[in-house]
């Protein structure tokens, strides 16, 4: 039987990738014997088979001695001034190094450093002038504070980590670097502080990101994925901030960070669900504004998740646990719509989901004001046209506001799925379909982990020396002991006097 077109187009196409690998093999093997031998001659046809792919390298020369970078990762001004230098010595505060092995010289090229590559010497020096692309330090975008520092990590590492080392000016902040990805490694920065991170959460972060099986790390959130506990779980286990000042609170907390180089958000661990509801306008305000802003968070809670399966189950499931005056009121603001209560939630559901997505698509100067016009726009429209009913229209508004008042995004999504969940449930089964849903979330929170921290904590297991800076915060002269939830080593904030 004869071959078809499309298994020559295979097989040829497999061809041309081995004979591709071939080649890669080959230029690698012939740098390497040039760099032993020293032969700079090599240099221009080997630069040249890397230029296909990588048009940005360069090659130039410096007085017979040859000089690699890609171009726009390093800076422009230090490398004039080696490359106009009658011997090309390293700049002042330039970081230099030397190598024998041509695969670490590619890899470094890659990461912005600068390779010289001298005659009749069998090494290559490597210099750090990197310095890719990025933006100035700005203040956050997603976490937004009245009052408190108003700076926000930038996507260099080398910057995050001088952020940081700026706000904990001490020798105990513990920095360990890290290359995750076995195919495009990435630099990931491990922090602790000393004598207040537990050893055994350091052990099993730093265990985690020595041993992924991933081939590249593109963000935060990427690598926050696998490093975490329960990856299939709804609930994150991770937190993720953009404030170099509530990291810093963290690391005094005895929590452990990780930095991913180009991103600006900066994970922590371990995270319980009641770190999710703390803010770093938290710990910068008066305790009893603090304390009243949190109990309104949990109250928010449980209305966003609440109040429409609550409606939904008291109106069409349930109606005989209701007044009658109540439920002739609610009966009476459906007469002549054509479609039940529920119908009508899940349509506003969906109109508050596509505006809030439309309201994060567009430019800053159009969000505003699509998202209040549309609001109102299609407000009035649905409720003059009879579709839903003016008590949909102010239950769902109030549920939008309670459930955008979390504080962590990422927790938001897991409480609008929740909230979808509970809503089905009260429809088919009532107030007992969401006794159902409540049993089952329970099982899920007491059941989770985060690097071996309760997820529940402090409420279970019940630790009550805890609850002064949970629920609410007691004012930092009775805030003597940090939570246990980050297991630190030395629990006290301030030494107790009585």
């Amino acid at each position: 039987m004869g071959w078809h077109a499309g298994n020559w187009a295979s097989a040829a196409a497999d061809l041309v990738a081995e004979i591709d690998r071939w080649r890669a093999q080959l230029t690698s093997r012939w740098a390497q014997q040039a760099l032993a031998r020293g032969d700079v001659s090599a240099w221009p046809r080997i630069v040249g088979y890397y230029q296909q792919t990588a048009p940005d390298l360069t090659l130039t020369w410096s007085g017979g001695t040859a000089v690699i970078f890609l171009e726009g990762l390093v800076d422009s001004n230090r490398l004039t001034t080696l490359l106009t230098a009658a011997q090309p010595l390293p700049p002042v505060g330039a970081t230099l190094r030397r190598t024998t092995q041509w695969a670490d010289v590619l890899q470094q090229i890659w990461a912005g450093q600068v390779a010289i590559l001298p005659p009749a010497h069998a090494e290559a020096i490597l210099l750090d002038l990197a310095h890719p692309p990025q933006r100035s330090v700005d203040t956050p975008q997603t976490e937004l504070a009245i009052r408190g520092p108003q700076a926000a990590f930038v996507e260099g590492a080398s910057i995050k980590l001088a952020q940081l080392r700026a706000r904990l000016p001490s020798p105990a902040l513990q920095v360990e670097s890290y290359a995750v990805g076995q195919r495009v490694p990435t630099r990931c920065d491990l922090l602790y502080l000393d004598g207040v991170a537990s050893p055994d959460v350091v052990a099993t972060v730093r265990d985690r990101l020595a041993h992924l099986p991933i081939d590249t790390v593109t963000n935060a959130t990427r690598l926050g994925s696998v490093l975490r506990d329960a990856p299939w779980a709804l609930f994150p286990t991770v937190r993720y901030s953009e404030r170099v000042d509530w990291v810093a609170f963290q690391l005094e907390s005895g929590k452990v960070a990780v930095s991913v180089a180009g991103d600006p958000f900066v994970l922590t661990v371990p995270a319980t669900l009641a770190d999710f509801y703390r803010t770093s306008e938290d710990y910068t305000t008066v305790w009893y504004d603090a304390s009243f802003i949190r109990i309104i968070r949990f109250l928010a809670w449980g209305f966003g998740v609440l109040l429409p399966a609550a409606y939904i189950a008291l109106t069409e499931v349930n109606p005989d646990l209701i007044s009658p005056t109540l439920f002739d009121i609610v009966g009476g603001s459906h007469t002549g719509l054509p479609f039940t209560p529920f119908v009508e939630v899940v349509v506003m559901i969906l109109v508050i989901e596509v505006l809030r997505e439309a309201a994060m698509r567009l430019p800053k100067v159009l969000a505003t004001t699509i998202g209040t016009v549309g609001a109102i726009v299609v407000g009035t429209a649905v409720v003059k046209a009879g579709f839903v009913s003016p008590q949909i229209i102010v239950l769902m508004t109030f549920t939008a506001l309670s459930l955008f008042s979390a504080p962590a995004y990422e927790l938001l999504a897991t409480w609008r799925l929740v909230s979808w969940a509970m809503l089905l449930a009260a429809f088919v089964l009532g107030i007992y379909g969401m006794v159902m849903i409540m049993i089952v979330l329970v099982t899920e929170l007491v059941s989770l982990q985060s690097m071996g921290t309760p997820y529940l904590a402090p409420w279970s297991p019940w630790r009550p020396k805890d609850w002064t800076n949970v629920l609410w915060r007691v004012p930092w002269r009775a805030l003597r002991r940090r939570l246990t939830e980050g297991q630190p080593v030395d629990l006290r904030w301030t030494e107790d006097r009585g």
